[in-house]
């Protein structure tokens, strides 16, 4: 078939009119549809082809017909060289992105994640009146929530320099415009991390093991319940040390896990008001002797007020 100028008439093989079923059809480049010549049913419109076609001005002038429409589904603003700030938005956004996530150690997956969370953002105008620090920081951090990656908010809050209330801010909204469901931090992905940096030498694993049982122990007695993850690992590994011989102190571990000591008492306090807390270190550290059911009473959930913050 040809085309004479941007307008002309064709039939292709396997195009015809659903309305009278003929296949006389005129296509119009310019516009991006196609129109029934017999019954005039408009068959295609606004139609996006990867062809470029040029068509000539009344001065003498060629020009492009149509208009670019980018991977990101962001139309460019048709002048020339000139881009939308939503663009620009979006392209640094992405580079920060890339920055931040080097930094924390993240994956390729992890930073494509946060990419299209982040063009989220763009779209619905979240970036405007907050840095966009913040706003990345808000979208990996989703992400490693999702993935259950073994990193803080208070990891971001170190790289980036920035306040760890307004990043938790900046995240909670974020979450809340975007309706996210993100599953609850379990204080158990922490536990490797933080024993490595307490040097337990060749028994670091075995440190773990015990601090990992701990914590399933005191997730059924329901002090991890409202509780941060790091007072629960603190706790855990404090206990698991004595058990094991090493004499951690408590300034130690709250230079490790990021809390203050009087969070890190509380926690201690709990865990010894259990059945468990009236044990003695090698039972605790017998890997044969059930810490599950020993002492456990029916699991009966505690009501916490969601007006009352928990330490």
């Amino acid at each position: 078939a040809s085309l004479a100028g941007p307008l002309g008439r064709m039939a292709l093989n396997g195009l015809t009119c659903n309305h009278c079923g003929g296949t006389d059809i005129e296509l119009d480049a310019a516009r991006g549809d196609a129109v029934c010549i017999q019954c005039g049913t408009v068959l295609e419109e606004n139609t996006i082809v990867n062809e470029v076609t040029f068509e000539t001005s009344a001065g003498g002038g060629s020009g492009v017909v149509g208009q670019f429409v980018p991977s990101s589904g962001l139309r460019s603003s048709g002048l020339g060289f000139a881009k939308e700030s939503r663009e620009v938005a979006l392209s640094n956004g992405q580079r920060h992105i890339s920055q931040l996530a080097n930094a924390l150690r993240l994956s390729e997956h992890h930073q494509d994640a946060a990419q299209r969370l982040f063009q989220l953002a763009v779209q619905h105008n979240f970036i405007q009146g907050r840095k966009t620090q913040h706003v990345i920081a808000a979208c990996l951090y989703t992400v490693c929530r999702r993935e259950k990656t073994a990193h803080l908010l208070i990891d971001y809050s170190d790289v980036l320099q920035t306040n760890v209330y307004m990043l938790g801010s900046c995240f909670l909204k974020f979450t809340r415009m975007l309706s996210l469901t993100l599953p609850i931090i379990d204080p158990s992905l922490y536990i490797h991390r933080f024993a490595s940096r307490l040097e337990f030498g060749d028994k670091t694993h075995f440190v773990s093991m015990s601090a990992l049982r701990l914590v399933q122990r005191m997730k059924r007695d329901w002090i991890q319940t409202g509780r941060r993850p790091s007072g629960i690992c603190g706790a855990a590994l404090l206990i698991a040390a004595r058990i094991h011989g090493f004499r951690r102190t408590q300034r130690e571990v709250v230079r490790v896990v990021r809390i203050c000591d009087v969070t890190l008492r509380k926690r201690l306090i709990e865990f010894s008001d259990t059945s468990l807390g009236q044990l003695t270190a090698n039972q605790l550290g017998d890997n044969e002797f059930d810490l599950e059911s020993y002492g456990a009473a029916p699991p009966q959930k505690r009501s916490i007020s969601p007006y009352l913050p928990t330490s």
